[in-house]
């Protein structure tokens, strides 16, 4: 009996000396100490963009960390994005997707996180030419300054109203309702907020999907990057089922409200909704396609609120 046991342990010593040998020895840009076989799953922050901020003032515009085994490359300036994201996107494409990233990106049909290829090329020239050209950008202009003089105003209104002569004004909430108004008029076309800060019934299911999405994606899952303990784990596996489900079923029902719009109108918007369905066809995109764009950069958005709401 204690032959096999001493076995095990000896072979499973040397699994963990070669990995930390090459680990070690490779050529990796800095950061911070990996514990063995967790990596820096748990010194990972739930709010990950300012836990990355942080490391970055101490170990550069470039670094690296580990989840589990998992090797992961952060580069935090301009430049280098534009060299990772653009000079050699044919090479750094292909990047390794979390369980929450391959649903929400719809296994890679999205275009920050899908496989160099033709899928790949045709969402970049769609995004490049037709959602994000400054000609689009202009014509949403009044929305942006709709949202922007109703802020003004309310902040008006609280400040000169009777006994808020001395008071002092947080205007983190300020900031995150005209953040999220204009996020959800650009995308979906609609306010699921009014004036007076009261949402609509669509409005708390998009911020119960959003509040269930950042925690589960910023929930450490060994089982995801240790693959011999996801069995551990399946509770988590069911709850980003859930959530798929969710999403799925509230992007549906938002496309259909607007395609029913446009039929009986015969009117295009310039928001992404209308766009991505009108030429839906023209680019061959599916509805995960459609789906997946939303809220990728729906997640991205809102990491910007999150900066004023926390």
């Amino acid at each position: 009996m204690a032959f096999p046991l001493v076995l095990s342990l000896s072979v499973f010593i040397i699994f963990l000396c070669y990995k930390l040998y090459n680990r070690l020895t490779a050529k990796l840009p800095p950061g911070p100490w990996p514990w063995p076989v967790i990596g820096n799953l748990f010194s990972i922050t739930p709010m990950r963009f300012r836990c990355f901020a942080e490391w970055a003032q101490i170990y550069g515009p470039i670094f690296s960390f580990y989840l589990g085994s998992q090797l992961n490359v952060v580069v935090n300036n301009a430049e280098l994005a534009k060299e990772v994201l653009k000079d050699n996107d044919q090479n750094l494409a292909n990047r390794f997707r979390t369980k929450p990233l391959d649903s929400v990106s719809k296994n890679g049909m999205d275009l920050i996180w899908a496989d160099y290829g033709p899928h790949y090329v045709k969402v970049r020239k769609l995004c490049n030419l037709e959602l994000f050209t400054q000609k689009r950008l202009e014509a949403l202009r009044p929305i942006r300054e709709v949202e922007v003089t109703a802020m003004v105003e309310n902040i008006f209104k609280d400040t000169t109203k009777p006994g808020n002569d001395s008071k002092t004004m947080t205007l983190r909430g300020y900031l995150g309702l005209v953040s999220f108004n204009n996020i959800t008029r650009l995308t979906f076309g609609k306010r699921f907020i009014n004036s007076k800060g009261e949402v609509d019934e669509q409005g708390e299911e998009l911020r119960a999907i959003l509040t269930d999405g950042i925690r589960i994606s910023g929930k450490p899952n060994l089982g995801e990057f240790v693959p011999w303990l996801r069995w551990v784990f399946k509770d988590d596996n069911e709850a980003l089922e859930s959530q798929d489900r969710r999403l799925n079923k509230f992007t549906r029902l938002i496309m259909e409200e607007h395609t029913i719009a446009r039929e009986k109108s015969g009117e295009t918007k310039h928001h992404f909704v209308d766009a991505l369905l009108t030429l839906q066809k023209e680019y061959d995109l599916s509805d995960d396609s459609i789906i997946s764009l939303f809220w990728v950069s729906i997640h991205i958005l809102v990491n910007i609120i999150l900066t004023f709401i926390h």
